[in-house]
């Protein structure tokens, strides 16, 4: 049913050929034992997979063959950061129960949730990110769960002998965990440690304090009083307007489609890089693109699609959000207001596991795919052929190189087992390097940026941490 090397669901004709080969693994039999919660949602999953056309896929662990190091390099340190699982839209539906029937049952988040404190702040005055979604919707489902004890395991399989030893093997105590505060991410960082951990009873504190703030481009509120403005400013680009004036179309016949889908509160949805709206904005057509991608997404996955929506359609849709939240994001002065914080809680992390010689020498951050999009642009890495699909994970490694008269610190990234080069510092031949210095990525996350207009007048400035806009000083 899970077959570790392809997440995406069986067709019906061969579901039964899955199950066969889901009970001969040795790898998942101990945790079934162990926890037959999970055993639970996979049977309840079978009807489920079997009406489901498509889903998301996790490139497999055989991709990273040829990514082996020569013996004077030791993997020191890891950092995970994964997108959750297959998820219900954010957008309320109409069809309410049907969503709901695509959930784990209470019994099954429970079981999973066993062993895990989640560490919060006081609720009191918080405000709930509109991307958090409400009642059965934006929520885990059951093949989303099942997704992230795959990872888990996978996990488990890639570190356990290149990051952990014999003498220093995977256990919780090495382990710190992270993530937004909203329960898909929550519940799906606790299916992974449900994989990673099948028969372990040590408990495992999640924390999600503050951490809305900075794991994902877009809070709500921003970070700073003038990210929102250079939002907009960025979105008001000659070539983006085109593009919106030529998409303009295809975005009102969509959101006519969806009219009849749509459940109370839909219009009132908003997030997203230069996608929010004001209150006047969010009572006219069409949807945000935003909205629409992920909605067609949810109904594409399980052909839901209305009759004048195609799947190119979807694919189109898909591809523009890409494209613009990308466009957006790659200029260092957005992409640092964004996601510096977490940037330099990731080398920090490092840093510190490096310095001290004691860990946690791995840290996970259950987050969203914004929070990949985000992180590849800050740290100006390749970007990736396709979106970041359900369960896709960002991993950084510390790497020691061993020589004769000293140890050097690299860095190493990679999307679903495929390294991602480094495009800000070049080889010899001008090519994007595979592993780039600890010392130099950390200069690169710490330099400051301008934004200016035609006249060579600053209108933005990214400097020792902070936004500042013309209206503010930005010293030289």
């Amino acid at each position: 049913l899970r077959d570790k090397r392809h997440l995406s669901p069986p067709a019906s004709s061969t579901l039964s050929q899955s199950l066969t080969k889901h009970r001969r693994s040795s790898m998942i039999q101990p945790m079934t034992r162990r926890l037959p919660w999970v055993r639970q949602a996979i049977s309840t999953t079978v009807v489920f997979l079997a009406r489901t056309a498509r889903t998301s896929t996790v490139a497999t662990a055989a991709e990273e063959s040829g990514h082996q190091l020569p013996s004077r390099f030791r993997i020191v340190h890891a950092s995970v950061v994964h997108r959750h699982g297959d998820r219900s839209p954010i957008t309320p539906l109409k069809d309410s129960d049907f969503w709901r029937g695509q959930l784990p049952t209470q019994d099954v988040l429970q079981g999973v949730s066993r062993g895990t404190r989640v560490l919060r702040d006081s609720v009191e005055g918080q405000r709930v990110h509109h991307a958090q979604g409400s009642g059965p919707f934006g929520q885990l489902t059951t093949l989303g769960l099942l997704q992230m004890v795959g990872l888990g395991e996978r996990l488990r399989e890639e570190l356990g002998s290149a990051l952990f030893t014999s003498s220093r093997p995977l256990e919780p105590s090495r382990v710190r965990v992270m993530s937004t505060n909203f329960p898909r991410t929550i519940q799906s960082v606790q299916a992974l440690l449900t994989g990673m951990f099948p028969e372990c009873d040590a408990q495992i504190d999640i924390d999600v304090r503050g951490t809305n703030d900075f794991f994902i481009p877009d809070p709500q509120p921003r970070q700073s009083k003038n990210q929102l403005v250079l939002e907009s400013h960025l979105g008001r680009q000659q070539h983006l307007l085109e593009k919106e004036a030529e998409m303009e179309d295809l975005a009102r016949r969509l959101t006519r489609s969806l009219d009849g889908y749509l459940g109370d509160g839909a219009n009132a949805v908003s997030f997203g890089i230069g996608e929010e709206k004001g209150d006047d904005d969010r009572l006219q057509a069409p949807l945000s693109w935003a909205q629409l991608s992920e909605i067609l997404v949810c109904l594409n996955s399980r052909n839901l699609l209305p009759k004048t929506v195609t799947r190119e359609d979807v694919e189109i849709v898909s591809k523009h959000v890409a494209w613009k939240w990308m466009e957006s994001l790659k200029h260092p002065v957005l992409s640092k207001a964004a996601m510096w914080k977490f940037a330099t809680q990731l080398v920090d992390d490092a840093k510190r596991c490096r310095e001290c010689n004691e860990g946690p020498y791995l840290c996970i951050y259950s987050a969203h795919d914004s929070t990949l999009i985000g992180l590849i642009s800050i740290l100006q890495l390749e970007q990736p052929a396709r979106w970041p699909e359900y369960a896709s994970y960002l991993k950084m490694e510390l790497i020691q190189e061993e020589k004769e008269t000293e140890e050097v610190l690299w860095v190493r990234f990679s999307l679903n087992g495929e390294l991602l080069r480094s495009k800000w510092l070049t080889g010899s031949e001008g090519q994007p390097l595979r592993m780039v210095p600890l010392g130099s990525l950390v200069e690169m996350i710490e330099e400051d940026h301008q934004l200016i207009d035609e006249h060579e007048k600053m209108l933005f400035c990214w400097k020792e941490g902070v936004l500042s806009s013309r209206s503010l000083e930005c010293a030289d």
